[in-house]
C-alpha cells in the first residue's frame, strides 16, 4: 500500500518510520527541501536530534507533489500549521476523490472557515477525512513508545484504515467529532504558552498543575460550547495531549510563554527563529471565538497579542 506523508519535521519522519514498520506499506515523504532529500538519499539515514536513524527499503522521498500523490492510497497531513494551507492548495490538482486524508497538523487556516479539515473537504471536494491527535512526542515515537492516537473522524473506515497500516505499539481509539479534537490540538498549544508564563513567575510544580487543572476546565468548556465534543469519557487526544503538552517544559510553547514575562525583545526573536503553534493558533482563534468569555485563554491572548 502506497501512504504519502506530508513534510519532512521530526513529527512527519518520527509517523513515516512507525508506518515504514509494516513492510506492506511503501511511504513517500514529500519534503520541499531538496539539499536535504539528496543528503538522506546519500547516506540514507535520517538524522535527527543529532540521532541516526536508517531509512528504510520501503520509504521513498521526493520534492515533487505528482510523484507523492500518484496511485496513494492514504495521505498523511504532517507539516507545521502555517504550511498546511499551501500544502492542500497544491495537492488539488493531483488527489483522486475518495482518497483518504488524515492531517495531524495542529493549527487553523488563516481564512475562512478557519478548520484546516473544513477547508480540506471543500477544497478536495471529498469528505474522507479524519483528524488524528494524542499524547506522543516524537522522540518518543522513534524509541517505539506504546501510545495512543485518536482519531477523529465521522468515516469509521478512515478509522479502520489506520488500524491495518500502523504498527501495534500505536493504539488507536476513535472520536465521531473531528472538529472538536482538531480545536483541542489548537486550544492546547495555547494553553501551553500560558504553562510558560506561569513558571516563570512561580517555578513549582504544585502552582503549575494548579494552573494546568483550572485552565483544563476552560478548555473542555471550549470544546462543549462551540463543537459536539461528549463529555461520558476522556480521550487520548484532549485529556493527554493536554496535559502532556502543557507540562513540558522544553518546548517552544512553553519557552515562547515563559520568555513573554522574562522581556517581550526576546520572545519577539524567539518567534522570529522558531515555529510556534500556539502563537499562529491564537493569531487565527481570535478571529471567530469570543475569547473574552474564556478569562485564562483571554489573559494569555492579552499578554501574546
Amino acid at each position: 500500500m502506497k501512504i504519502t506523508c506530508f513534510g519532512s519535521g521530526i513529527f512527519s519522519l518520527a509517523i513515516a518510520l512507525e508506518l515504514a514498520k509494516q513492510k506492506k506499506n511503501h511511504i513517500i515523504i514529500w519534503t520541499p527541501d531538496e539539499k536535504w532529500l539528496k543528503e538522506v538519499n546519500k547516506t540514507n539515514t535520517f538524522v535527527i536530534n543529532d540521532e541516526k536513524y536508517p531509512k528504510k527499503d520501503n520509504i521513498t522521498i521526493t520534492t515533487s507533489y505528482e510523484e507523492a500523490l500518484k496511485d496513494t492510497s492514504a495521505i498523511f497531513l504532517l507539516t507545521a500549521s502555517i504550511y498546511l494551507k499551501s500544502v492542500i492548495l497544491e495537492i488539488k490538482k493531483y488527489y483522486k476523490p475518495n482518497t483518504p486524508i488524515f492531517n495531524a497538523s495542529k493549527g487553523l487556516i488563516d481564512t475562512k472557515p478557519y478548520y484546516a479539515s473544513r477547508f480540506i473537504k471543500n477544497t478536495l471536494k471529498t469528505k474522507k477525512t479524519a483528524f488524528l491527535a494524542g499524547p506522543n512526542f516524537a522522540h518518543d515515537l522513534l524509541k517505539d513508545a506504546v501510545t495512543t492516537i485518536t482519531v477523529g473522524t465521522k468515516d469509521k473506515q478512515n478509522y479502520q484504515l489506520l488500524k491495518n497500516i500502523f504498527p501495534k505499539n500505536i493504539k488507536l481509539e476513535y472520536l465521531k467529532d473531528e472538529k472538536a479534537l482538531e480545536l483541542a490540538s489548537v486550544l492546547k498549544n495555547i494553553y501551553a504558552i500560558g504553562s510558560g508564563m506561569i513558571y516563570k513567575n512561580s517555578p513549582y510544580k504544585s502552582t503549575i498543575f494548579a494552573y494546568l487543572t483550572e485552565s483544563y476546565n476552560e478548555f473542555l468548556e471550549i470544546l462543549y460550547e462551540e463543537c459536539n465534543y461528549p463529555n461520558e469519557r476522556l480521550y487520548s487526544g484532549t485529556l493527554g495531549d493536554f496535559f502532556l503538552t502543557c507540562s513540558e517544559t522544553e518546548s517552544r510553547n512553553f519557552t515562547y510563554g515563559r520568555l513573554l514575562i522574562q522581556t517581550k525583545k526576546e520572545a519577539n526573536l524567539f518567534l522570529k527563529q522558531n515555529t510556534v503553534e500556539g502563537y499562529n493558533n491564537l493569531l487565527n482563534l481570535t478571529k471567530f471565538i469570543k475569547i473574552k468569555k474564556y478569562p485564562i485563554l483571554y489573559e494569555i491572548a492579552k499578554k501574546v497579542l
